[in-house]
């Protein structure tokens, strides 16, 4: 009767241990197969099998940046006009002569070609007989007619061309992480934010999709990566005069490993891109034994999936997977995920059964011998 008991007793226990490391055996899973991996859409997980006919579209990372303020980009001058200012050197051309065929500049141009002419520090310049003219705050064509006026009370209908030869005292300013910060000249071709930047040189750790621009006393926040990745024009505004313009460095600039892998989390660098065959290679690989190399997967939380994740599947059986694994380039936040074959699996959850069970067998061969 006691035997009875006992013998019951140790088929619940054992159930009991079997139900609990069912779960357990669960933590670490993956689906693999594209029927298992149908279920997880409902869960805005979308898994992306990388091949060679796909591989361009993701070589490049697209990520989701957890941004802090909500993008509201400066509005665009309409029209765009340059301002002349102090320092600025002009180049002033007058022709007295209504027979004046040739380009400006031209041998046999009648007329006089004044260069040099330096705009000064109370915003004026000099012309002869004219006298101090403004300059500082007036557009090139503003000038022109300003000084077509009064040459009229020397010259019969002077045609007069006014441009600005040297850019000198309009400038923006470029800080953060860039690849020489400082000041960027603004002339009479408008600069775009893309441009500016460009010319500063962009550097791999910084935010393009938290750019700050501070004009005027207003900070304005700019998603350029909105317009790099999916041309969003607003978010590539002319650049003014006075701007501050300030790229932040991405945040939690780093990747994880999990899984049947070492236990990882590995700083990006910031003077060239990771790709997925490096960042194995750094923590030692998968495990040869354990892993199943069919379920190599990346998350990455991205714009089509900001409340889920992308899920990009390497199937490395195959030599091709290596290569497609080496142009796939990590990015800030990505979670690796090595999965454990379905052999590991069983031998993990029948060795867990097993010693538990001995012991039960134990326990009874010595309460029967009794």
């Amino acid at each position: 009767m006691q035997n009875g008991i006992q013998r019951k007793a140790a088929k619940l226990v054992l159930a009991a241990m079997v139900l609990v490391l069912a779960g357990c055996a669960g933590q670490m899973r993956f689906p693999i197969s594209e029927n298992a991996q149908e279920k997880l859409v409902e869960q805005n997980i979308n898994v992306v099998r990388i091949s060679t006919e796909n591989i361009a579209q993701y070589r490049t990372p697209v990520f989701f940046s957890n941004r802090t303020q909500p993008a509201n980009p400066p509005g665009d001058p309409d029209p765009y006009t340059y301002r002349v200012g102090a320092g600025d050197e002009l180049r002033i051309m007058v022709w007295s002569n209504p027979e004046r065929t040739q380009a400006a500049g031209a041998s046999g141009t009648t007329g006089n070609v004044d260069q040099g002419i330096v705009v000064n520090e109370h915003g004026q310049f000099f012309y002869p007989f004219v006298g101090a003219i403004r300059g500082a705050g007036r557009s090139a064509s503003d000038i022109r007619a300003d000084l077509t006026k009064q040459l009229r009370t020397f010259i019969a209908d002077p045609q007069v061309e006014v441009t600005v030869s040297s850019f000198n005292s309009r400038k923006a300013t470029v800080t953060g992480v860039v690849g020489t910060p400082g000041p960027v000249p603004i002339t009479n071709v408008p600069l775009r934010l893309l441009d500016v930047l460009n010319q500063a040189g962009i550097d791999e750790a910084g935010d393009l999709a938290n750019v700050t621009i501070r004009r005027r006393g207003t900070a304005y926040n700019v998603n350029l990566k909105a317009f790099v990745d999916h041309g969003a024009s607003r978010q590539n505004p002319i650049i003014l005069d006075g701007d501050i313009i300030n790229v932040s460095p991405i945040r939690d600039n780093k990747i994880f490993t999990f899984g049947e892998i070492a236990t990882k989390e590995i700083p990006l660098p910031s003077n060239a891109p990771v790709s997925l065959t490096e960042t194995l290679a750094e923590v030692g690989g998968i495990d040869r034994i354990r892993a199943d190399s069919r379920g190599i997967f990346v998350f990455r939380r991205t714009p089509s999936t900001p409340q889920g994740f992308d899920v990009f599947q390497f199937n490395l059986k195959s030599a091709t997977a290596l290569v497609l694994a080496t142009d796939f380039k990590m990015a800030p936040l990505d979670i690796i995920f090595v999965t454990n074959d379905p052999i590991t699996r069983w031998n993990d959850t029948v060795g867990s059964l097993v010693a538990p069970l001995t012991g039960l067998i134990r326990v009874q061969t010595v309460v029967d011998s009794d």
